[in-house]
């Protein structure tokens, strides 16, 4: 087997359609970086299954077709096909060529093909698992996956080591076998959940059927009885209502005797009243007056108050002022004189300036012209010098002596001029580094001023991040609730889907009938469906119908007869259990009465005819009536109760809650355990949890963009923070920087006085040095004297010359010390000029500022005098306005009294009516007392007498009269109500009567037998499928322990020999579990330790990966091999040897290459070349090397 044939079009740089031929042996693709030679091997890998973009080298996978260029444009599809020869049957195929062709659109579709027959991806996967050349196979290496194979996260390997030792074939039926386990353990969950159900319901079942008999005989006896109970109490209440009717007529004469007697007095006290209000409303009128003039007494009080508050006020203010203003001329004062004192300074370092650049002049023009006498003096000297050098060895060391003391001599001379120097130019310093901590100074202080503003910036900036991130927050988690709730909504709609397929909740016998009419249109061409399927109800009224239909919802709506006796047949020839048929043509009903129903709807809680709640088809009305067309649907079970009572029980009753009132009497109902929808209501929740989850996914999206927004604003917020931060970070290195630089010259100030003390010390001691000095030198003099006599005119001459040279040198090298020290004088004096003219401008700009500062405080001082005047004018008016006031205040106290007086005598004249008045009150109060206690009496007896009668009539649905004719003599009226009661309490003890209680029994217990068969099924398939995984895990971990110890073994063999010696071995990280431990490769190259991948050079890790490609291609040869650029970081020395390990493995390996590297191309017996001739449109030549070598 080997890769024969490969066709690409539209895919990647491929615009047009290509084939490559490739033969056995090494196939070379070569070209120049980005003509897309790599794309043929991610044409294959994407042929082969692959799925990720990213390792495509895109982002989505519509970035695979083709995308157009400047000349050419984009394509709607991508297609590649790799044609194998299977003629060895390698494949376990009958075909002796496959071609396995991929094809994706740009609208997203994708398509696999097999041999051109449509398939699925997993078709192809199956057919070349442990070939090797699988999607996560070693038969493709590109650019990367050399990365990938030595990756720090050793279970990355596993995928290679699994396709080499053939366990992936197992390792995807242990998979399907886990799926398949998941699945049956899922299924026995829901099984026993009905069988959990249907337990619950069995033994109530058979309780209540028992149950139902003894309710009925008690209560036809308890009937009995009641009935002439409520017949005595009734005549008893007859006869005291009489007596009450007597007694009412009496109390009523004598109530309207003392009403007209009230009545006159009540004229009367009217009058009086009358004149009262009078009078109140001018007292209040009066009041209302003086309390006027009062506060406008108390506003003027409080005008003149505030207005004194203000002259204090302004007087302070003025006072501050007038300091404020002797202060800036204080201060302006100051700034003149420092002004005066800097232009001093300007004129003095002006003049020291101009001086020291004239004798830097000088003192240059003297250098010149000693340097040109030095070198005429050196050559001179050196001539002499060779004539007699000989001459001069016996007096050398005394004159290097004396030469020594002389050379000292005159550097202590230098020295001291060095020193003299030195002290100027440090006293100078010391002043500008005084000038300089100044102006640092005021720095530091506006640097603190802009530190404090970032602060204040950056905190308001955090607190409007802090407010996004808390909205954010709010959004995610309603995002998060979202998203929850979508998944809730759509298990739970997966759920019912799967339900209504599976027909849950019907019967065997009916899912039987309605499988069979899907597998024979013959057989379901007069079945119409079940009722649940055919009818629809408002979810309103789901629980209502459900309960009123029960298992009539499974009942089987046919045509006519005949089809229903055909699905009865089929039902009893299969023997599968028992069902009930509705056929359209012989099952007809009636609706309530329009009469009744009219009466109903006068009632509350009334609903409607169940029969007019339900939805379907026309053809089936006569089944709705027949089912429901007489029951009544009711609010709830007081509303039913009403009703039932109102109606005699004539028709069945139920409510919105499920309780059913029957005709019988007899009510059913209670709580249940049941939630969410029936079958009736199953459809109906499927469309609503469709539409749920759609209107969730918007939200959701919405969310999302006001998170995005929120996010985008976050991030601006961040970049101003870090702009802000940014900004406080520079201000505050600015204010170290100029703090540390402040210190720095305050320490510079010290030091340099320090200095300045240490030199004058030192340039007295170099004073008594010469002395010295001088003093040793002229004892070697002598000694030289004495030497020289011996020494020929000639040496004489030299001496001479030499003498004048090193004077020349010493006036050179003074001339030099002073040129520097004047150079150094002259910039520092333009520093400090630099320095205070600055200064100047400060001054200047301060001066200004105070100036402006005095004429506005000037101006202040000036407004507060006129606004003083003009408040004391104020006050003066506002005192004469309160002597009005007063006076005023004082007459409407005296007519306040006046009407006070008046007042009073008219209230004591009214007391005497109010007391006749309560005197008629009380007697007329007490008479309707003693009527309402007999009309209580009468309503109650009334009402106890209409309460009996509604009793007997809800109860039994008897009048007084009808009831009369069962009247029977009572012995003991109280023996009677106790065996009343002891027929209450047996009927009570019962508990809620289910008179249908049978036939459910009996359909709830087969239902049961056969879920519990089906559960026991289920158990053994699962048992069945853990044996196969363990089976399969065992054959997996032998396999691959056998299979790497071979792979392992090899790869310490080819690492040998492709890196001339070393060693090499795979290690699996955890023997107690083979099949997930990851798995550690240990190399050790010639000559080297023992060491980590990752420290590895680049060419060896690739040498390394190579290694291990050719150990598993040792033990396990694959068809093809596809090597993409694998040997890029090799040497040239390297590469042939790679190349030639190819051929030794062509003989079983077909091999492509795609290269750029000569040795590697050597090896190869057919290359093809691949160019962009077109830009963006790759082309390919093919050639065989024979041809090349020709």
């Amino acid at each position: 087997m080997y890769l024969k044939r490969l066709e690409i079009q539209g895919f990647k740089s491929f615009a047009d359609k290509i084939s490559l031929d490739f033969a056995s042996g090494i196939t070379a693709v070569v070209g120049p970086n980005g003509s897309g030679k790599s794309n043929i091997g991610d044409a294959v890998r994407w042929a082969l299954g692959e799925q990720s973009a990213k390792t495509l080298r895109g982002s989505k996978m519509e970035d695979v077709i083709f995308a157009g260029t400047e000349n050419r444009k984009p394509v709607g599809f991508a297609e590649v096909s790799l044609t194998i020869d299977n003629s060895d049957n390698y494949l376990p195929v009958s075909y002796s060529e496959v071609t396995i062709t991929r094809r994706v659109y740009r609208s997203g579709e994708s398509e696999y093909y097999i041999n051109k027959t449509s398939c699925r991806l997993k078709d192809i996967y199956e057919l070349l698992l442990d070939t090797g050349i699988g999607r996560d196979g070693y038969s493709i290496i590109g650019q990367g996956r050399v990365d990938e194979i030595l990756s720090t996260k050793s279970e990355d390997r596993r995928h290679i080591f699994e396709e080499a030792s053939g366990i992936m074939k197992y390792k995807v039926r242990k998979q399907e076998a886990e799926r398949k386990l998941e699945l049956t353990e899922q299924n026995l969950i829901r099984i026993k959940d009905i069988i959990n159900e249907l337990e619950s319901q069995i033994e109530p079942l058979r309780e209540q059927s028992e149950a139902a008999k003894k309710y009925l005989t008690l209560r036809d006896a308890l009937k009995e009885l009641e009935i002439n109970v409520y017949l005595d109490s009734i005549d008893n209440l007859k006869e005291k209502i009489k007596e009450y009717e007597v007694n009412f007529k009496d109390i009523k004469d004598n109530i309207e005797a003392e009403e007209r007697k009230l009545r006159n007095i009540t004229a009367q006290n009217q009058q009086k009243n009358e004149i009262l209000k009078e009078l109140e409303i001018k007292v209040n009128e009066a009041r209302d007056k003086y309390y006027i003039v009062e506060a406008n007494l108390e506003k003027s009080s409080s005008e003149i108050n505030v207005n004194r508050e203000k002259i204090n006020s302004l007087d302070q203010n003025m006072n501050r002022l007038d300091e404020e203003i002797s202060e800036i001329d204080s201060k302006t004062e100051l700034l003149l004189k420092e002004e005066k004192n800097r232009q001093s300074k300007i004129v003095y370092l002006k003049g020291q300036q101009e001086e020291f650049s004239a004798k830097l002049f000088k003192y240059q023009a003297e250098l010149d012209a000693v340097i040109s006498t030095l070198g005429e003096s050196e050559r001179k000297i050196e001539m002499l010098k060779a004539g007699i050098m000989d001459k001069l060895d016996i007096q050398s060391d005394k004159r290097t002596q004396i030469n020594n003391i002389k050379n000292h001599i005159e550097n202590i001379k230098k020295r001291q001029n060095s020193i003299g120097t030195e002290i100027y130019t440090l006293k100078l310093e010391k002043d500008k580094d005084n000038m300089k901590k100044e102006d640092l100074t005021e720095s530091i202080r506006n640097t603190v001023m802009l530190i404090k503003h970032e602060k204040e910036k950056i905190e308001e900036l955090s607190t409007e991040k802090h407010e996004f991130k808390t909205a954010l927050i709010d959004l995610e988690k309603q995002q998060g609730t979202v998203k929850t709730d979508i998944q809730v909504k759509a298990s739970r709609h997966r759920l019912l889907r799967d339900m209504e397929k599976s027909m849950e909740g019907y019967s065997r016998s009916v899912k039987e009938i309605m499988n069979a009419c899907k597998a024979s249109a013959d057989f379901g061409k007069g079945i119409h469906g079940t009722v649940a399927q055919l009818f629809s109800v408002d979810k309103r009224y789901e629980t209502a119908i459900e309960m009123t239909l029960g298992g009539a919802l499974q009942n089987i709506v046919s045509s006519s007869e005949d089809d229903a006796k055909k699905a009865i047949d089929f039902l009893k020839r299969n023997r599968m259990g028992r069902a009930t048929f509705l056929p359209v043509t012989a099952v007809h009903g009636k609706r309530l009465d329009d009469n009744t129903i009219n009466k109903l709807k006068e009632y509350n809680g009334f609903c409607g005819i169940a029969s007019d709640l339900v939805h379907c088809g026309d053809k089936y009305k006569g089944i709705v009536l027949n089912l429901l067309g007489k029951v009544v649907v009711a609010e709830n079970l007081d509303a039913g109760i009403n009703i039932a009572r109102k109606f005699s029980y004539s028709f069945r009753i139920v409510t919105l809650e499920g309780d059913i009132l029957s005709t019988s009497g007899s009510m059913s109902g209670g709580s249940s355990d049941h939630k969410g929808s029936g079958i009736l209501g199953r459809s109906r929740e499927i469309a609503e949890l469709e539409e749920a989850v759609e209107g969730l996914k918007k939200q959701d999206i919405r969310l999302g963009e006001k998170a995005a927004e929120v996010r985008s604003m976050i991030a601006e917020t961040d970049t101003e923070l870090n702009e802000e931060n940014t900004r406080l970070r520079d201000n505050e290195l600015v204010k170290t920087r100029d703090e540390n630089h402040l210190s720095m010259l305050e320490d510079n100030i010290l030091k340099t006085a320090a200095k300045i003390g240490m030199l004058n010390d030192e340039k007295s001691q170099m004073v008594q040095q010469e002395q010295d000095t001088v003093r040793e030198m002229e004892k070697y003099e002598l000694e030289l004297e004495a030497i020289e006599k011996d020494i020929s005119l000639t040496k004489a001459v030299i001496a001479e010359h030499q003498e004048k040279f090193k004077s020349d040198q010493t006036v050179r090298d003074g001339l030099h010390e002073d040129i520097t020290d004047f150079k150094i004088s002259v910039n520092s004096i333009a520093e400090s000029l630099q320095s205070v003219n600055e200064h100047m401008e400060r001054i200047n700009t301060d001066k200004e500022t105070m100036h402006k500062s005095k004429v506005r405080k000037e101006h202040e001082k000036l407004k507060a005098s006129d606004e003083i005047e003009s408040l004391k004018q104020e006050i003066e008016g506002l005192e004469n306005a309160i002597k009005k006031l007063q006076a005023e205040k004082t007459g409407r106290t005296m007519e306040i009294d006046r009407l006070a007086e008046e007042k009073k005598v008219l209230e004591e004249e009214s007391s005497d009516f109010i007391e006749r008045l309560n005197a008629s009150n009380k007697t007329i109060h007490l008479l309707q007392e003693e009527y309402n206690r007999f009309d209580v009496k009468n309503t109650k007896a009334e009402a106890e007498m209409k309460a009996i009668q509604d009793r007997m009539w809800d109860e039994y649905e008897l009048t007084y009269t009808n009831a009369a004719e069962l009247k029977k003599e009572i012995r003991s009226l109280p023996e009677a109500q106790r065996t009343i009661n002891d027929y209450r309490t047996q009927i009570k003890l019962l508990g809620p009567v289910n008179v249908s209680a049978i036939d459910d029994y009996i359909k709830t217990k087969e239902r049961y037998e056969f879920m519990s068969a089906q559960q026991e099924d289920m158990e053994q398939a699962k048992e069945k499928l853990h044996k196969i995984i363990h089976e399969m895990v065992q054959v997996m971990k032998k396999q691959f322990v056998e299979q790497f110890k071979i792979i392992n073994e090899n790869f310490g063999i080819v690492y040998r020999e492709l890196f001339g010696g070393g060693h090499a071995e795979l290690i699996i990280c955890d023997m107690d579990n083979v099949l997930e431990s990851g798995i550690e490769i240990a190399v050790q190259p010639p000559g080297k330790r023992l060491q980590n991948m990752m420290l590895l050079s680049g060419g060896e890790r690739a040498f390394t990966a190579i290694a291990l490609l050719f150990s598993i291609l040792r033990m396990k040869p694959t068809p093809f091999c596809l090597l993409d650029e694998i040997e890029a970081a090799l040497d040239d020395a390297n590469v042939y040897r790679f190349g030639e390990y190819l051929k030794k493995f062509s003989k079983n390996t077909q091999f492509i290459m795609v290269t750029h590297r000569k040795g590697t191309m050597e090896a190869a017996n057919t290359m093809y070349g691949v160019t962009m001739q077109e830009h963006g449109i790759s082309r390919v030549v093919s050639m065989k090397m024979g041809e090349i070598a020709v």
